[in-house]
């Protein structure tokens, strides 16, 4: 275990706090709603949902991180335009938590930055994610509906190495012309989440383990990532029968863990009904982390 020399910055979203040293301060757990085939979702083109539903599995999942002392966030998947004021009032309405925009289309994401601000919860959003691929349109809109929040995806599909990312951070790398961060910065992000990209299995996920240990140490800023999707691209993953599926989720909760234990700030860990046994495995890790670091201060 360790602590890192660069002062570690933690700062509150939507009363929710991101980021510090190693063992120093509980992580935040990050769960995704209306998700593709999520069943409470009725109609995706309209944003109608069941709303009862979603009341429950938001209030177990803010419940039990409350009662294990753990922030957690939702993370909400918006694909079509005609539902982003739908869901984003469904949501805002159930919890006074950080919001994480995501969707495949920028257009959705423009659209609901839009609606953020109209309904005056912009300060609640962070935006997911901010890349290579990111248009000027996305960067400017940010400024526009006054979002200062972000992830930024440390993701060079060109060198998917620890320098790979951290290049692509700190100087753009082979893809931009200035660094993630500094472009970042100058269009108004002042609370940014680094992600350092955990790909798929067979691309070498583990060296975003490596990637985060450095990004702390170098910028001191809150990083996380999404370990869990590398889970479903593990060959051993394919292929299983119902009941192996059911033994496999132990395999899914043990990437929060992981995160964790590299020392991550927050984790997202995929469909919001994974809350409670992915929450208890953070409050775990979480708890021996401290423990582990506690003779260091």
């Amino acid at each position: 275990m360790y602590r890192y020399q660069k002062d570690q910055a933690c700062y509150e979203i939507s009363g929710t706090k991101f980021g510090g040293q190693p063992g120093r301060s509980p992580p935040v757990l990050i769960g995704s709603v209306f998700y593709p085939r999520h069943s409470i979702v009725a109609d995706r083109r309209n944003g109608v949902v069941d709303r009862d539903r979603l009341t429950e599995m938001v209030s177990a999942a803010e419940t039990t991180a409350s009662d294990l002392g753990l922030g957690h966030a939702l993370m909400l998947y918006l694909e079509h335009e005609d539902a982003v004021n739908s869901l984003l009032e469904a949501t805002a309405d159930l919890t006074s938590g950080p919001l994480f925009l995501d969707s495949p289309d920028p257009r959705v994401k423009l659209k609901a930055l839009q609606t953020a601000k109209d309904i005056g919860i912009n300060q609640r959003v962070v935006y997911n994610s901010l890349h290579v691929g990111s248009s000027p349109q996305e960067w400017s809109s940010l400024k526009e509906n006054q979002v200062d929040s972000a992830v930024l995806m440390a993701f060079d599909p060109g060198d998917l190495t620890v320098k790979g990312r951290i290049h692509l951070l700190d100087n753009g790398g082979r893809l931009m012309k200035r660094g993630l961060l500094e472009t970042a910065e100058e269009n108004g992000i002042k609370r940014p989440l680094i992600d350092l990209a955990a790909t798929s299995f067979d691309q070498g996920a583990g060296a975003s383990l490596r990637a985060l240990a450095v990004a702390k140490a170098k910028w001191g800023l809150p990083s996380g990532l999404a370990l869990h999707n590398t889970v479903e691209t593990w060959s051993q993953s394919k292929g299983m029968d119902d009941e192996s599926r059911k033994l496999f989720r132990h395999v899914d909760t043990s990437s929060v863990s992981i995160a964790l234990m590299a020392g991550a700030d927050w984790v997202m860990y995929g469909a919001i009904e994974s809350s409670k046994r992915c929450l208890h495995a953070a409050a775990f890790t979480s708890g021996v982390m401290a423990q582990a670091t506690s003779d260091l201060w």
